[in-house]
């Protein structure tokens, strides 16, 4: 994804404290994260985590892509080696 290394707009609290700024950061993420047409968006902070799966629903994106903490996408793959969640 491009800019992967970039901040979805989470920060610990920081889209408690500033959800405008953190909503915008957001968007610009969503942006590049729809453009992979990827399933799965995954990533290892929780607080990431939050932040994706609530863009991926304002983008109404919920029933063709997926956020998951990479533990629990191998977890997954591991237990059901067919890959079918």
């Amino acid at each position: 994804m491009r800019e992967s290394d970039r901040c979805c707009g989470s920060a610990g609290i920081y889209n408690v404290t500033q959800p405008e700024m953190a909503g915008q950061i957001l968007e610009h993420k969503m942006e590049h994260a729809n453009a992979t047409e990827a399933q799965y968006l995954l990533t290892s902070n929780p607080g990431c985590l939050l932040q994706m799966k609530l863009g991926i629903d304002k983008h109404g994106r919920g029933g063709d892509m997926k956020a998951m903490h990479i533990v629990d996408y191998l977890y997954e793959r591991i237990a059901r080696p067919d890959g079918e969640a």
